[in-house]
């Protein structure tokens, strides 16, 4: 069972608006959970989630209140629960299957299209990451057979509105499994030790 059915998140363009819409948001709705904050650019992030209704009316008076700041959006009423793990940090194992990467300049894009790729095709997302220590961008990890993968890749592109949030995307046929044993430690360079691969020069 779901820890809750909807999701939604803003994004705004400046702290102030963000503090203000994520108040006004909180006041208007019981909603189940609350995470907000800054992230690289600048930008403030407003991450709610809780029954359809109060989602939804919270998500309507963030948008009445930001106004002009809103840089994106996105509410999910029927969120998926690979979207609800992996926005709250739940990473899944990468193995050394298909690999995709589907990568935009908007937080809420991001989600928008991992929600929409899950629910039609049969692949786990690997990671979400959210804008942090990526300039303000984000990116989902498809993992899977390369059909299923494909698929992720074409829904999650068709979803947006805009083409111009997505920066790129790749498939990788067959991921190797040391690229696979990294991905599982982390996607972070910083946190990644260097590695000796069997096999490789001296």
């Amino acid at each position: 069972m779901k820890k809750y059915s909807a999701l939604a998140l803003i994004e705004l363009s400046n702290v102030a608006a963000g503090i203000l819409t994520g108040d006004a948001m909180v006041k208007v709705a019981p909603i189940s959970v609350l995470k907000a904050g800054t992230v690289h650019d600048g930008k403030y992030l407003i991450l709610i989630g809780g029954s359809v209704a109060s989602v939804g009316e919270a998500f309507q008076k963030g948008l009445n209140t930001g106004l002009e700041n809103v840089i994106n959006k996105v509410l999910l009423p029927d969120v998926h629960e690979y979207v609800i793990n992996a926005v709250t940090g739940k990473r899944e194992k990468c193995i050394d299957a298909a690999l995709g990467v589907f990568e935009t300049s908007s937080v809420a894009a991001t989600i928008q299209a991992a929600d929409a790729a899950v629910k039609g095709a049969r692949v786990s997302v690997v990671e979400i990451r959210l804008a942090d220590d990526l300039g303000g961008k984000a990116f989902v990890l498809y993992n899977g057979n390369i059909e299923e993968v494909t698929e992720a890749l074409e829904i999650s592109r068709k979803v947006l509105p805009d083409p111009a949030l997505i920066i790129n995307e790749v498939l990788i046929p067959n991921l190797h499994c040391d690229m696979a044993n990294q991905l599982n430690k982390s996607s972070y360079f910083s946190k990644n030790e260097l590695k000796k691969l069997e096999g490789g020069e001296l």
